[in-house]
């Protein structure tokens, strides 16, 4: 069960990048639902939380909720933002380039977040 659980939790945290070029946003919000419960469940799953926190674990458990919701607040500019004021650049004719590089910037920015959230993931699960 819980290497299925851990399974969920690493493919989750993939699977919004690999759908942001079509702009699923079903599809990204569920997937990030799935992180983060699949996460808490994780954290419950760490043997002893002293010996997590003496092995400084804690820290890069704190340091990856930190990321996480760093991660969702730039994930939420770019859907219910940045893709708005795209849409509304298109149907009015207007200029759509300085939303498309916002939404390139906000893109790469959460994808480099995710794979550090991932790579503390790991290091936390091995600790």
């Amino acid at each position: 069960m819980r290497l299925v659980v851990l399974y969920l939790h690493v493919v989750g945290a993939v699977a919004p990048f690999a759908d942001a070029a079509s702009r699923a946003r079903p599809l990204t919000w569920t997937a990030i639902g799935i992180v983060v419960l699949s996460g808490f469940y994780n954290v419950t799953q760490l043997r002893d939380l002293a010996r997590v926190m003496e092995s400084g674990a804690g820290l890069m458990l704190a340091a990856k909720f930190i990321l996480v919701i760093l991660a969702v607040a730039l994930t939420s500019q770019r859907d219910f933002a940045q893709i708005t004021l795209l849409k509304a650049a298109v149907t009015s004719g207007g200029d759509p380039g300085k939303a498309l590089r916002t939404i390139a910037r906000l893109d790469r920015t959460v994808l480099v977040l995710a794979l550090v959230m991932i790579y503390l993931g790991l290091a936390i699960s091995r600790s």
